[in-house]
């Protein structure tokens, strides 16, 4: 399809973000850094503005404080063409807030206050599909788990498919989203979904499996940084490389890839064909300072193909 419509159900964040956190604090210790900013952000507000950057109709679900913060980040969602009439203003709630500290070599830890974000629910995602119809869901664990559970079922009753970015790292139960189109954790959330640390071929297989076990998705993809993605089907397992790039800030790297890649789907790409396109837009992301503002167009992503052909 020419221009999928996708819905995004999940979080919006300010982020405050600091350079050169090379060292985690102990309790009573400052450590000094760089230079410091605020960029608009949040895994929802990632996936929709990547989602609307690759070519698609992206409608966000999600809620905002009524604050300088919340303005901003729905500034930003319009500015990239995604419709933000679904988006509730919550008066009772501050817009989320990100702390984002960044290692020099690209990595980063972060402090979420969820705000407003822990408000979402299933009758602002019900009013959303009851407005319109969508051709895949994506969402991630930055909302209450209850309304994770829900927007899954009421995509499921609607024959939508549903990709599940599975971050920020936390254990769940899976079973209530048995049936998911895609399951794509990194590794720190691989390891707090199965008890295994994905850090061989060998582990990220045994995980992969636990996750299909657990969930029965159609695909189980795990991003694994640096060595690329882990797709595993039910039968087979396949690790497929990434691009080498000179990473500054994987912030929204992985909003990226799964954005990129369930559009590239959406629009008839066979998967190993749409993990490379998602590998490529994610390595232009960790190649730029920030998180929005890194995502790239996909115009940019096919040119960094054609360059490395």
């Amino acid at each position: 399809m020419e221009k999928p419509r996708i819905l995004v159900v999940g979080s919006m964040n300010m982020d405050l973000f600091m350079e050169g956190a090379n060292i985690i604090p102990k309790f009573g210790e400052s450590v000094l850094c760089g230079n410091y900013g605020y960029a608009t952000g949040g895994k929802g507000s990632n996936q929709a503005i990547a989602s609307a950057l690759q070519g698609a109709d992206v409608t966000m679900v999600g809620r905002l404080g009524s604050d300088i913060n919340g303005e901003s980040l729905r500034k930003e969602l319009q500015r990239a063409g995604v419709h933000t009439d679904c988006i509730v203003t919550d008066p009772d709630r501050q817009t989320g807030l990100a702390l984002m500290l960044l290692h020099e070599d690209g990595r980063y830890v972060s402090y979420v206050a969820m705000g407003a974000n822990g408000a979402i629910c299933e009758e602002d995602v019900r009013a959303a599909m009851d407005a319109r119809q969508f051709d895949m869901v994506i969402m991630q664990l930055e909302m209450p788990l209850e309304t994770v559970y829900r927007t899954y079922e009421l995509a499921k009753e609607r024959g939508i498919p549903v990709f599940l970015d599975a971050g920020p790292a936390m254990s769940i139960p899976l079973k209530r989203l048995e049936g998911l189109f895609i399951l794509s954790p990194n590794e720190a959330e691989t390891e707090a979904l199965t008890g295994i640390n994905p850090e061989t071929k060998d582990k990220a297989v045994e995980a992969a499996k636990v996750l299909y076990e657990e969930a029965n998705p159609k695909h189980v993809i795990l991003k694994l940084g640096s060595r690329g993605a882990l797709l595993y089907d039910g039968k087979t397992a396949e690790l497929i490389p990434c691009f080498k790039v000179r990473a500054v800030d994987s912030t929204a790297a992985g909003d990226t890839f799964g954005a990129a890649l369930a559009i590239r789907l959406c629009k008839g790409d066979e998967m190993r064909q749409a993990i490379r396109f998602a590998h490529a837009a994610a390595g232009i992301c960790v190649s730029r300072m920030g998180a929005q503002v890194s995502i790239p167009k996909a115009e940019e992503v096919e040119e960094f193909l054609r360059r490395e052909q």
